[in-house]
């Protein structure tokens, strides 16, 4: 995969490199409607389609005035500076909008539009208003009315779902899972980075988007699966190839964006892939369904894998729903893969930064698998690695906000704080960095969290998988990431084998600072460390495992 990110502003390389020309021609297009006479009615529908637009905007002024705009520019009609301002400085402007306006919500430009800001308070208040849609968010963000991006106009109690599906079938199945994501990750390092001694350059977050697209392919779809190079391929670059072609279509007029979906390269790529998934996962799911009706025929439990396949198949029977599989597959890469490499990612980088750190974590992995192996209880005892992990994500989480939402009906939260159907709104993660919340906020603390669980107040909320108010890098309440337990386990037995096998260094010249773009933080995919093989203290491939 190409060393790419997703790339939002409206000057990047993308906007440079060629859309005037397909305008000039689009719109020369147009202009031979003429010949056929047809000039009066395209300038009426045009005229008349500025006009609904310029209502919209105008009706959407008149409701942002019940709260203060936090990027408002001085004569900015078209919100120009205001959407550059969000690109470069969404969490400068998130932090200094709570304390400009007292805390209270305030509303934040975005290139999705002009989104209300909510405290982080308001989570559980916003987690109980069933008005507030995350499916209509999505729909919304990701333009799902295309034919290119129709898998986000989310199924009928779909988050529902997931979050049944995730918890009663993978979080249930971790402790078994412990062991064949370890013997994945020794092949993944033996077939990457390999065995050499002598210094050589690596480039993290390509190696480790590909390793995280394995671990997890292994888990939810098979081995067989986790082998199909197409299918890696999908599961890794949907995600980037998805957000570029969204971000692609959205850089033109609305009245324009149809034919452009239709006709960007980037839309064809993403239709493309999503052929090719329904062409890998078919005849799997068609021998699955097989099975399953010759077990009832037969009267016994069917011979299958206990996978993603599965979970999702037994949640919707119990819930009585009808899924779509490939879908699902797709939305677990969606979900996990480039969360989950981007936090492994970033711990690397952490590791190279704060090289003191190294003897600590390296001791306490070689005491902890010494005594129990890889079973389920040593990935809660490895607590050090736990906090470093969690610290990591505390300084750069993968977004400055959670629970993105769209008011269904007009709602009204606690204090009085209205959302107006149609309004979006989201929650500030700002309390990861404050001072009422960290001492020393801005500090990286390897050990942070591992001292807090010594406080009774603070323990329950100090663990990876745990989420607050004052740490919502996996968001927070019912409606908190379901993978986050199977998320921590796969980045720490990712980071144990590279604690014990490599050793790691970087150059001064390379740039390890992440990427902010709007309220995405995203590692640097462009730097790069070098590595050599150390003799681990203790053999990672012979520990004893969890008992079948």
């Amino acid at each position: 995969m190409e060393d790419t990110y997703l790339q939002t502003n409206a000057s990047s390389p993308r906007h440079q490199s060629g859309h005037a020309p397909q305008r000039g021609l689009l719109f020369q297009q147009m202009g031979d409607y003429s010949s056929l006479g047809l000039t009066t009615n395209v300038t009426l529908t045009v005229v008349l389609i500025l006009l609904v637009s310029l209502s919209s905007s105008a009706r959407n002024l008149f409701r942002k005035r019940q709260y203060p705009t936090v990027n408002k520019e001085p004569w900015d009609p078209w919100l120009k500076k205001a959407k550059a301002n969000y690109r470069d400085h969404a969490k400068e402007l998130i932090q200094q909008g709570f304390e400009k306006f007292g805390g209270e919500p305030f509303w934040l430009e975005t290139d999705n539009g002009p989104q209300l800001i909510l405290p982080a308070e308001m989570m559980e208040a916003v987690n109980k208003a069933s008005t507030l849609s995350f499916d209509a968010y999505n729909f919304k963000f990701f333009l799902s009315q295309y034919d290119t991006f129709k898998q986000f106009k989310g199924e009928p109690r779909g988050t529902e779902l997931f979050q049944e599906a995730l918890m009663k079938g993978l979080t249930r199945s971790l402790p078994k899972f412990t062991s064949i994501l370890s013997d994945e990750m020794s092949s993944c390092l033996e077939d990457n980075w390999g065995n050499s001694e002598e210094w050589h350059e690596v480039s993290p977050r390509t190696d480790i988007l590909s390793w995280v697209s394995r671990l997890s392919s292994r888990i939810f779809a098979g081995p067989v699966l986790c082998r199909n190079e197409d299918w890696l391929r999908i599961s890794r670059d949907y995600t980037v190839d998805v957000f570029q072609a969204v971000m692609d279509v959205k850089e033109w007029p609305r009245v324009l964006q149809w034919p452009v979906e239709r006709f960007s390269q980037k839309c064809r790529k993403v239709r493309a892939e999503h052929a090719m998934a329904h062409k890998i996962l078919g005849p799997i799911l068609a021998a699955r369904e097989e099975e399953h009706t010759r077990a009832a025929q037969e009267g016994r439990s069917p011979d299958v894998p206990d996978d993603a396949f599965e979970w999702f198949r037994t949640a919707a029977i119990a819930k009585g729903i009808k899924i779509k599989n490939v879908e699902v597959q797709i939305g677990l890469s969606l979900a996990a893969i480039h969360t989950t490499s981007d936090l492994i990612t970033q711990a690397v980088v952490n590791l190279c930064k704060y090289p003191e750190v190294l003897p600590a974590l390296r001791e306490e992995a070689v005491d902890v698998l010494s005594k129990y192996g890889w079973q389920k209880l040593a990935l809660t005892e490895v607590r050090l690695l736990d906090s470093f992990l969690k610290e990591t994500q505390r300084v750069k989480p993968i977004g400055v906000t959670t629970r993105h939402v769209i008011a269904t009906k007009d709602v009204t939260l606690p204090g009085g704080i209205r959302i107006r159907k149609g309004e979006m709104a989201a929650v500030s993660s700002h309390r990861m960095w404050s001072e009422a919340a960290y001492e020393q906020p801005k500090i990286f603390d390897a050990a942070r969290f591992f001292k807090r669980r010594e406080n009774p107040k603070l323990r329950n909320n100090s663990l990876l998988v745990s989420t607050s108010p004052d740490h919502m890098a996996f968001s927070h309440g019912k409606h908190a990431c379901p993978g986050r337990f199977f998320a921590a386990n796969e980045a720490k037995i990712a980071l144990l084998h590279l604690l014990l096998k490599y050793d790691f260094k970087v150059d001064e010249k390379e740039n390890t600072d992440w990427l902010e773009m709007g309220e995405q933080m995203i590692v640097n995919p462009f730097f790069k460390i070098s590595v050599r093989r150390r003799k681990e203290e203790i053999d990672l491939d012979s520990l004893k495992t969890e008992p079948a």
